[in-house]
């Protein structure tokens, strides 16, 4: 024990002092929310910088409109384009990259017409989009190839998967832009 410390004293925060010279800014919580003696409790000091939002009636409906169409269509398009579960999840992957598309798409015309398209928003983007594509279900399928042995496609799948989204989103900003521009 160090002369300096005692035995009621609560330990130190493991991430304290790391090597680097006492009083310096390391020695400072790795969160500055949390108390400097315990790591896990908020410190006493610690003021919100802002409050949570709540949404409106209006918005939660508008999001459960969406969220219910998104989900009707996505199990409309796995009934209708079923996968081998030893092939590539092509609905799957046709389903977020569309939705990726659509989601830089909207919201790049949303976005530039200002306040008055939040329940818009709100149904296209939380609900509709939100429930169309389903990051669940590429881990599932990702998880199933690699459990049966195929980790090669599992992970090309999972590269497609994000590489595609990418360059989806990508695409549905600049269309946005270009849309928005010329009107």
């Amino acid at each position: 024990m160090d002369a300096t410390e005692r035995d009621d004293d609560p330990p130190a925060h493991p991430m304290r002092g790391a090597g680097l010279g006492s009083g310096s800014h390391h020695d400072l919580p790795i969160d500055p929310d949390l108390a400097p003696d315990d790591p896990g409790e908020p410190s006493v000091a610690h003021r919100p910088t802002h409050r949570p939002r709540h949404r409106e009636p209006r918005e939660l409906v508008a999001i459960g409109i969406g969220g219910f169409l998104g989900t009707a269509a996505r199990y409309g398009v796995d009934l209708a384009w079923p996968t081998a579960h030893d092939a590539f999840p092509a609905a799957t992957f046709a389903i977020n990259t569309s939705g990726a598309f659509a989601l830089g798409l909207i919201l790049t015309l949303i976005l530039g017409r200002g306040a008055a398209t939040g329940h818009l928003r709100a149904f296209a983007c939380v609900g509709l989009l939100g429930a169309w594509t389903t990051m669940s279900t590429l881990a599932a399928e990702a998880d199933g190839l690699g459990r049966a042995g195929d980790l090669p496609l599992a992970l090309s799948y999972v590269a497609a998967s994000l590489a595609a989204g990418l360059v989806a989103v990508a695409a549905g900003i600049a269309l946005g832009r270009r849309t928005w521009a010329s009107s």
